[in-house]
């Protein structure tokens, strides 16, 4: 069974009007966290759009595609009135084989740099494992296993944005 998904977890609250204004769906996971799934064409689209340029500083895979533009940290500043505390997370496994990703940012920035898989960055975020589990598995991460259909519409956005 694959699991393949790539999304921003934000700790704290977050106003669900401004969020859905950026097409942000947020699952709740418990503990104060909120899973909202995207793409790298997701974060193309909403980069051109809005204006921002740059990337995220950090550490980033070079096998996985992992979204890393400057757009996410000031969509979840905008959806929480805040210097938001975040992960960006990617899985991409078939059959227990795979990869993994995340980096934990505070703000625009780092919150510290050496952490790039997602248990570490959970932990950042404030989850304790429980018994038997881990933060992954803890935190629900385990039941979403792949990006709403809902986000597969940027595909075509991003290339008619040029992105």
């Amino acid at each position: 069974m694959s699991h393949s998904i790539c999304a921003i977890v934000l700790r704290g609250p977050f106003d669900a009007a401004a969020a859905a204004t950026f097409d942000l769906a947020g699952i709740p996971l418990g503990d104060d966290l909120t899973l909202f799934p995207i793409t790298h064409y997701y974060t193309a689209c909403w980069q051109k759009t809005l204006g921002v340029q740059g990337d995220l500083e950090g550490v980033f895979p070079p096998s996985l595609i992992f979204p890393r533009e400057h757009v996410i940290s000031v969509l979840m500043e905008r959806i929480t009135g805040r210097e938001p505390l975040f992960s960006v997370i990617a899985t991409d496994y078939f059959g227990g084989v795979g990869e993994q990703w995340a980096q934990v940012y505070r703000g625009h920035a780092p919150a510290d740099p050496s952490v790039t898989a997602i248990n570490p960055a959970l932990r950042l975020l404030g989850v304790k494992a429980k018994r038997g589990l881990d933060e992954f598995d803890t935190a629900g991460l385990d039941r979403i296993r792949h990006a709403p259909d809902s986000l597969d519409r940027y595909v075509d956005l991003a290339e008619e944005l040029g992105g």
